[in-house]
């Protein structure tokens, strides 16, 4: 009688854990799929014809928007490492970036199926990387805000050379991924950066032998899961497209010579040329260089809407004549700043870099598809 019993309460534990694990895997789902969604704009008539007709030209607009998310993690990652600069992992607020991670990805979700939705590969790629972020802050929270934080008072004041060294990484590793994916970084060569190079002097063992444990665990961690997922993305998607086409009106010859990412597709009329050129950070940097430059975008990959962010100093996000703030999240490294999410129309686009950078604020990305 005693063991079935037993058998009966552990496998109501089991049942019980499990219910517990799919409420929290599915609530993220059932809040954005069913709370953050918006009803279809009205369409009159057919849409605009593409002002170019070359093959692969045209993409998603939703990519645009729900690219984002998927950047809230690099931003994550580049917040922390400010704040490591003066402070300490226990200083982060972990949960606020989570919490962005969702309340973003919200609102654009309401933007998106305004305008038809998205692919189901899409959504799937997001929700498998949020509850990735949100496991790896929570465990991170979890640890530094309780044992983290004694070794930091055992330490005191000052860093060790494991501190500093983490710093550093986290740092190159939050500018690595504004051009790379994740799994690319070489986890397993800075971990035996680390041991080699943190150094031994400077006594404070605890926390030393400590921070060793965390970055040599973490790495090692991501090292295993980051070549599951690259060979996975790889067998599924295939190779990532790097080059995205774009009509901009008032082209010169200088400003091609000037940048050699930027390559002549062809003239399109009426001062207008398509170009091709890498996506990413380095799309950013170019299109706010020929906004700079006086030049204009009419059309993206043949769309005629894009998301962009911008970092802000002040409560009230920038007010810009055709861009509509979608949200507004504070950035804890730099006190005072936020991360606002814009929406705007492509034909506006170059005007708005020059509105925004004309007030002070920093055009910070702006997201092809």
């Amino acid at each position: 009688m005693g063991a079935p019993l037993r058998l009966r309460r552990w496998a109501k534990r089991l049942g019980l854990a499990f219910a517990v694990i799919a409420g929290v895997l599915t609530a993220p789902i059932v809040w954005i799929e069913a709370g953050c969604r918006s009803a279809r704009d009205a369409a009159p008539g057919a849409p605009p014809a593409l002002v170019s007709d070359e093959p692969g030209y045209a993409r998603r607009e939703s990519d645009s928007y729900l690219s984002y998310p998927e950047w809230h993690i690099v931003y994550a990652y580049e917040d922390l490492a400010g704040v490591l600069r003066e402070g300490d992992e226990s200083d982060f607020a972990y949960g606020s970036q989570i919490a962005g991670f969702w309340r973003s990805f919200c609102a654009l979700n309401r933007v998106v199926t305004a305008r038809g939705g998205t692919g189901l590969d899409t959504k799937v790629m997001l929700y498998t990387i949020g509850w990735s972020f949100t496991a790896e802050l929570g465990i991170k929270a979890a640890y530094e805000k309780t044992a983290g934080r004694l070794f930091e008072w055992l330490r005191g004041p000052g860093k060790t050379g494991e501190d500093a060294f983490a710093a550093r990484d986290l740092a190159g590793y939050a500018a690595f991924l504004h051009q790379t994916p994740w799994y690319e970084y070489p986890f397993g060569a800075r971990v035996a950066a680390f041991w080699r190079e943190a150094g031994w002097g400077g006594g404070r063992w605890l926390r030393k032998l400590e921070r060793r444990a965390v970055f040599t665990a973490e790495y090692g961690v991501k090292a295993v899961y980051g070549w599951l997922i690259g060979r996975a993305s790889q067998t599924a998607l295939g190779a990532a497209d790097l080059e995205i086409k774009t009509v901009v009106t008032g082209l010169a010859a200088e400003d091609v010579a000037r940048d050699s990412r930027i390559r002549v597709v062809r003239s399109l009329g009426g001062g207008r040329t398509l170009i091709l050129t890498p996506r990413y950070q380095a799309y950013t940097d170019l299109v706010v260089d020929l906004a700079r430059r006086g030049r204009n975008v009419d059309e993206i990959a043949g769309n005629r809407r894009i998301f962009a962010t911008v970092l802000a100093f002040g409560a009230r996000p920038p007010a810009v004549a055709g861009m509509e703030v979608l949200f507004a999240l504070p950035v804890q490294s730099r006190p005072g700043w936020q991360r606002v999410g814009l929406d705007g129309a492509v034909a506006g686009l170059a005007a708005a870099i020059r509105s925004l950078e004309a007030s002070g604020a920093v055009v910070e990305h702006v997201y092809d598809y």
